[in-house]
């Protein structure tokens, strides 16, 4: 990384008294940016900045955290605005090691653990199963199956957010603590979308392949389908607000041990739109949700088997001038003692049981290592 042993080791005992204290705080990191920002929040301002965590569910609401203090800068500049901010604290001179407390390691928090995820794959063959009839019979074109991991920290969650940023270079990596819900951290390689002035900018993000040693890759059919419904869904929504639409070509983009099918999408935004009704018309994308979008999320809502809550919703700072959200992808929440993970991936006619539990396994990979 980029700053100095010293510096880390500060910021990380900063953050893990933070969260030990009544103090809420976001920390985030852009996509392949070096700078880091710190949000003093708190959910009942007159602020006019907020970060915004949005649920799955769009009849949902969304927790605003307005932002009263902004600062964006290093890792040692951070560490000085802590330091200034939050004197009124007891910060310990000794840095807090990288491992979790031991009553983390408790037996029957790891019992209840296990437990929950054996009900998770129970819940998740039931739900393919349900999810794979309505494909063949084609009553959608595309459905999206998640499923939660639930574990035990085995590091402090400061130390694991700053791995991640290091993981993850071409995601948006996240930090949350909200005295009223808990912890959240994230690595979303998807943005809903930005708005500067009126250029409104997306991307379609599906398919997903193990990453490759040699960067040679093959998609298969049914990545590239699933791919193009999310691009022309995104193009779909998008026309009503734009006096012009276009799109990229597919790239293959990498997010940490996995890649994805990526197509940007730039659009001229009228002068009389509402920059974030144009944004969160987008949500829930096919990418998360599926084809027909309004049917396809009343069957997730009714048959995936758990509740997404913050999961595959969106992310992000709101300016009086600007905004720019991600979906919630790569993400977990963590109550104090139990961490949820979440993955998912889109299911076609043709999706095999097998290869989509692999999917989401491949995605749980790196974020479960890091915590």
């Amino acid at each position: 990384m980029f700053f100095s042993l010293k510096d880390i080791d500060i910021f990380i005992n900063s953050l893990q008294m933070l969260i030990s204290s009544n103090e809420d705080f976001v920390v985030f990191r852009h996509m392949q940016d070096s700078k880091m920002h710190f949000l003093s929040v708190q959910q009942n301002s007159n602020a006019k900045e907020a970060f915004i965590l949005a649920p799955f569910n769009p009849e949902s609401k969304p927790l605003y955290l307005k932002v009263y203090k902004h600062i964006e800068g290093n890792i040692e500049d951070l560490n000085s605005f802590i330091k200034e901010n939050y004197s009124h604290l007891n910060f310990a001179k000794t840095i807090i090691s990288q491992s979790c407390t031991d009553d983390l390691g408790n037996e029957k928090i790891q019992s209840d653990c296990k437990k929950a995820n054996d009900k998770a794959y129970k819940d998740y063959v039931k739900a393919f199963t349900k999810f794979k009839q309505e494909l063949v019979k084609e009553n959608f074109a595309k459905l999206v199956l998640s499923r939660p991991y639930f574990c035990l920290p085995k590091k402090n969650l400061s130390y694991s957010f700053l791995e991640l940023c290091k993981t993850y270079p071409n995601a948006f990596c996240y930090i949350a603590k909200v005295g009223s819900k808990g912890i959240f951290i994230g690595a979303s390689p998807e943005i809903l979308a930005s708005v500067d002035d009126n250029v409104l900018k997306t991307m379609s993000l599906a398919g997903t392949m193990p990453k490759s040693s040699n960067n040679h890759y093959e998609w298969s059919p049914k990545n590239i389908k699933e791919q193009q419904l999310v691009t022309d869904y995104i193009i779909s929504k998008l026309r009503p607000y734009a006096t012009s639409v276009t799109a990229t070509a597919p790239t293959t983009h990498e997010a940490g041990p996995v890649v994805h099918l990526l197509t940007k999408i730039s659009a001229n935004i009228n002068n009389d739109t509402d920059r974030l009704s144009a944004v969160s018309s987008l949500h829930p994308t096919p990418a998360v949700c599926g084809l027909p979008k309004e049917k396809a999320l009343k069957f997730i809502l009714e048959n995936e088997g758990y509740k997404r809550e913050y999961y595959a919703g969106y992310i992000g700072l709101i300016s009086p001038n600007n905004l720019k959200l991600f979906v919630n992808l790569r993400c977990l929440f963590f109550n104090g003692k139990t961490a949820v993970l979440y993955a998912g991936g889109g299911l076609l006619k043709d999706s095999i049981l097998e290869e989509e539990w692999q999917e989401t396994e491949n995605k749980l990979k790196t974020l479960r290592d890091l915590i």
